[in-house]
């Protein structure tokens, strides 16, 4: 059975890890529309999920750049690991994010590749 990672990337400036999740076996899909991020979770399975977290005091409705993404992995791939990769100033956002969704893993920048790799495994 092949091992599905979505990679998810939002504003980017940090290292491109798929390689790194390659290299540990995934078929990565990456990508870099929340839109078209939450469509691959409606109709992929996916192992594994590592997301860009980001937060925009302009959002009405929602907290993050995230949360469609993650209501759908909760349906379609409710076993998969979640690892968010967010910025330290955005802690409070994160927080109030993680109180209703579920987080296999957080990790601030700038990112530790053997812990992201600790986590993916």
């Amino acid at each position: 059975m092949s091992k599905n990672l979505l990679f998810f990337v939002d504003e980017g400036g940090f290292e491109d890890f798929t390689p790194l999740f390659i290299e540990h076996g995934f078929s990565v899909d990456f990508e870099d529309s929340q839109r078209k991020a939450t469509k691959l979770a409606k109709k992929n399975d996916y192992q594994v999920l590592v997301a860009e977290f980001s937060h925009n005091p302009e959002f009405r409705d929602r907290v993050s750049n995230i949360e469609s993404l993650l209501a759908t992995l909760e349906g379609g791939s409710p076993e998969a690991k979640i690892i968010i990769l967010y910025d330290e100033l955005n802690q409070p956002q994160l927080d109030q994010l993680k109180a209703r969704y579920r987080m296999d893993a957080t990790l601030k920048f700038p990112i530790d590749k053997e812990l992201l790799c600790q986590f993916i495994i």
